[in-house]
C-alpha cells in the first residue's frame, strides 16, 4: 500500500460484554489512537465496556462523520459487535476488524468487513487507514508485532467519557514465552516477551495522573509482567519512589514470578489482591496444561502471599484435558484448604489454534464459542459449557461448577442468592453442599457491615475525601 497522506477521521468501537462493567479504557485502542493522531488523523473511540452509557453507534456516526470505522473483536462480545456492525453498515464506509477474535477467526469475518487485521495493528494502522477503500472486500492484513519501546503513550482523551476514567490501564511489556494449553496469548501477541523502558512507563503514569483528575488506580495488563523479575522490581521501586500514590494491581500473575521482594513492594503499593492461576490441582490434569511451573511453585506462592498478608485470589479452569467431575473435586479440596479471599471457577473455552482445541478435536466436542466467555461472573450462574467429552459431559461440568462455588464459599455469593442457587442444587442433588454453604454465607452476611466499615475507613485514609466518596459509592452500588 502507498500512503495517501490525506487526513482522515477514524471511529473505533469496542463492544460491551454482558454482565461486566469496567472503569478501565481499552488500552489497545488508546495506543492506536495515539499512533493515528501522531500522523495527523482525527480519532474518536466509543468503548462500551468502559462507557456503557455512550450513545448508540448510529448517533455517534452521524455526529462524528468518520471516513473509516474500526471494531476490536472478542469472542465473548461478538453478539453485541454484530449489532454495532449492523447499524454502521448502511453508511458505506470502510470497516476494519481487529482484536483477538479477528486474529483467531479471520476466515469467518471476511464476508462482513473490508479488512481483517491479524495480530497487533500498530505497525500497519496508519497506512491501512490512509488507503482504506470501500470497494475492497475481506482483505486479510497480517501485522508484525511492534516494539513497545517505539510506541507513543495511549491517548485516552479520544474516548467518549474519558473524564470518568478511574482505573488507568498500563502495559510494561507484551507477549508471554510460555505455552499453556488453553491460552491464546501466543497467537495474539506472540511468545516473544517485549518490554518497555521502565522510566517511560512511570512518565506515562505521572502524565496521566495530571490529565485525568478522577484517576484512582493503576492496573498493569501485561500478558506476563513478572516474566523478568528484575523488570517488575525496577518498575515497582520507581512507582513507589515517584509518589504516584495510587493503588496498583497486576493481573496475569504466575506463581513462579513471585518472591518476597516483589510481594513486599506490591504491599507498599497498596495492591488490592494477588491472583494466581492454579487451573487444576489434579496431577494428571495439571501436567497436561504445560504451564512451565509446578504445583509446588503454586503452593510456595500461596504461602508467600499469606505470609505478607495480602488478599489472595485463585483461578481454576473446569474442563482441561483429561478433566472430569471427580478430578475437579481435587481442585475444590485444595481451595477449601487454602481459603483464598477471592476465587474464580472458569469454564474451558477451546479457542482455535490452541493446544486444548486440538485435544478436544481428538477427544470430545466443541460447540459454538460465539459470545461465550470462560469467566463466570455477574449472577454466578454457569453458562452452558461450550465443550464436552464422554468422561466429562455438559451436565457434569455444570454440576462441578455449582459444587465448586458452594464448597469453596465464593466470596461474591451471598445468602440473598439462595433462590437462584436452589434450582441447581435440586437438579444436581447438591443438598449436602447447599446446607453446608448456608451457615457460612449467613455468617459472612452478618459480618459484612463491619468489614465494609473497615474498608471505608482504610480507603478514606489512603485516597482522601474526593476519591473516598467515589469508591464508596461504587462499593454500595456494586
Amino acid at each position: 500500500m502507498r500512503s495517501t497522506n490525506k487526513s482522515k477521521r477514524i471511529l473505533f468501537f469496542n463492544a460491551k460484554r454482558e454482565k461486566c462493567d469496567s472503569n478501565s479504557a481499552h488500552i489497545g485502542l488508546g495506543i492506536l489512537s495515539a499512533v493515528l493522531k501522531k500522523s495527523g488523523h482525527e480519532v474518536m473511540v466509543v468503548d462500551y465496556q468502559f462507557n456503557p452509557n455512550a450513545p448508540e453507534p448510529i448517533e455517534v456516526f452521524e455526529d462524528f462523520k468518520p471516513d473509516v470505522i474500526g471494531l476490536t473483536l472478542y469472542t465473548a462480545t461478538m453478539k453485541e459487535a454484530e449489532r454495532i456492525l449492523k447499524q454502521i453498515s448502511k453508511f458505506e464506509k470502510p470497516v476494519i476488524l481487529g482484536g483477538p477474535h479477528a486474529t483467531l477467526y479471520y476466515n469467518d469475518l471476511i464476508e462482513i468487513a473490508n479488512y481483517v487485521v491479524i495480530g497487533e495493528a500498530e505497525n500497519i494502522i496508519v497506512e491501512l487507514v490512509e488507503n482504506a477503500d470501500i470497494n475492497v472486500k475481506g482483505e486479510i492484513i497480517r501485522s508484525e508485532p511492534p516494539d513497545p519501546e517505539k510506541l507513543p503513550f495511549p491517548d485516552f482523551k479520544t474516548f467518549l467519557g474519558h473524564e470518568e476514567l478511574y482505573i488507568y490501564p498500563l502495559l510494561t511489556s507484551r507477549g508471554c514465552p510460555y505455552n499453556c494449553s488453553f491460552c491464546a496469548v501466543r497467537l495474539v501477541s506472540t511468545r516473544k516477551w517485549r518490554n518497555r523502558n521502565i522510566e517511560n512507563c512511570i512518565e506515562e503514569l505521572i502524565q496521566a495522573k495530571n490529565e485525568f483528575k478522577k484517576m484512582g488506580m493503576v492496573v498493569v495488563y501485561d500478558d506476563n509482567a513478572m516474566f523478568r523479575k528484575k523488570h517488575i522490581k525496577k518498575f515497582l521501586n520507581l512507582y513507589l519512589e515517584s509518589e504516584i500514590n495510587l493503588p496498583l494491581s497486576i493481573i496475569n500473575t504466575r506463581a513462579d514470578g513471585i518472591d518476597d521482594e516483589i510481594l513486599s513492594l506490591l504491599k507498599q503499593a497498596d495492591c488490592p489482591s494477588i491472583g494466581i492461576g492454579v487451573e487444576s490441582t489434579h496431577p494428571e490434569v495439571f501436567k497436561n496444561i504445560h504451564k512451565g511451573e509446578s504445583l509446588e511453585d503454586i503452593s510456595k506462592a500461596v504461602n508467600l502471599i499469606k505470609k505478607h498478608k495480602l488478599p489472595l485470589a485463585l483461578c481454576f479452569v473446569i474442563g482441561l484435558a483429561g478433566d472430569s467431575l471427580q478430578k475437579t473435586k481435587c481442585s475444590i479440596d485444595f481451595a477449601k484448604k487454602i481459603k483464598p479471599d477471592h476465587i474464580y471457577w472458569n469454564m474451558i473455552t477451546p479457542f482455535e489454534g490452541t493446544e486444548i482445541r486440538e485435544w478436544y478435536d481428538d477427544h470430545g466436542k466443541v460447540f459454538d464459542l460465539t459470545n461465550h466467555s470462560s469467566w463466570v461472573d455477574g449472577d454466578f450462574m454457569c453458562e452452558e459449557p461450550c465443550a464436552e467429552t464422554p468422561e466429562f459431559a455438559i451436565e457434569d461440568r455444570k454440576k462441578a461448577y455449582m459444587m465448586a462455588i458452594l464448597e469453596t464459599n465464593d466470596t461474591r455469593l451471598s445468602i440473598r442468592d439462595i433462590m437462584r442457587v436452589y434450582p441447581y442444587v435440586k437438579e444436581y442433588g447438591l443438598y449436602n453442599e447447599f446446607f453446608r454453604w448456608i451457615p457460612k454465607s449467613l455468617w459472612k452476611t452478618l459480618k459484612k457491615p463491619f468489614v465494609f466499615l473497615n474498608e471505608l475507613i482504610k480507603i478514606y485514609r489512603e485516597l482522601g475525601l474526593k476519591l473516598f466518596v467515589k469508591k464508596s459509592l461504587n462499593k454500595i452500588h456494586g
